[in-house]
């Protein structure tokens, strides 16, 4: 960590400590992830009871937001308050955004009885790992075919959403196979970089398919996934699984399949 985080963690742990309604105060995001540079913000997770969580919703005061509390210049303390029962229900049926939120989080001070082992909890793999693989294989598949059909209508909007999407599912399928969980956008690539069991060349791939999708680039990021293993396909066809989870999810309440 680098002196002025520490030094602004410091200012932000004394503010918190004051504060009777704080029972705990985690540092999360990139400085905890090991992403952080030198501008990097200083992320938290504010724990409060779950009744006083439950005020702060109700009268949409639910994130915390500081640049006193910081020594350097430009920085800021950006925060969400949350409960124990939030922590319980991420831990339950978080998707995994949700759960890579506590991914690598530090306790910083706490009066919460087993709070260390709530939050391995959280960060676990979701259940149901072969159907996630099938579901993102059914997205990887369609959205492949959406770069074909962006060529042929030379529609430049449809490609670089297809290609996105390609990549994207392509990436959650070799993430899931490690069973390592989904960031969301910002730190994906670099989290698809680290793990263990992938293409060696998947990286440079994914820049040529993203900054130039010829015909060539994107042809050879997907056979290089679809390559990789005997991937796990949906039983119903891959257009029935994609109309299931895109097209038809909202019938039954269910989130988009990128946001799992």
């Amino acid at each position: 960590m680098y002196a002025h985080h520490q030094a602004s963690l410091d200012r932000i742990t004394e503010h918190f400590a004051a504060d009777d309604t704080v029972l705990a105060l985690l540092l999360t995001g990139s400085i905890a992830h090991g992403f952080a540079d030198e501008r990097s913000d200083v992320d938290l997770a504010i724990i409060v009871s779950d009744e006083e969580h439950q005020r702060r919703i109700e009268q949409s005061q639910t994130t915390f937001f500081s640049m006193d509390l910081v020594t350097y210049e430009g920085g800021y303390a950006d925060g969400k308050y949350i409960s124990t029962h939030f922590m319980e229900q991420v831990a339950e049926r978080g998707s995994e955004p949700a759960r890579f939120a506590f991914a690598d989080a530090q306790i910083v001070f706490s009066k919460i009885d087993g709070l260390d082992g709530l939050l391995k909890r959280t960060v676990q793999f979701p259940a149901g790992k072969i159907d996630r693989i099938r579901s993102f294989y059914a997205q990887f598949e369609a959205w492949h075919w959406f770069t074909t059909e962006a060529r042929k209508r030379n529609n430049p909007y449809l490609m670089t959403t297809a290609v996105s999407k390609l990549v994207l599912f392509g990436g959650r399928m070799i993430l899931a196979h490690n069973e390592q969980l989904y960031p969301y956008h910002k730190w994906f690539l670099r989290v698809l970089e680290k793990v263990q069991d992938r293409p060696a060349d998947l990286m440079p791939l994914i820049d040529a398919a993203l900054n130039d999708p010829t015909e060539t680039n994107v042809k050879t990021f997907f056979d290089t996934v679809n390559g990789f293993r005997e991937w796990e396909k949906p039983p119903m066809g891959w257009p029935s699984q994609f109309m299931w989870d895109s097209e038809i999810n909202w019938m039954r309440g269910d989130s988009p399949i990128e946001d799992v």
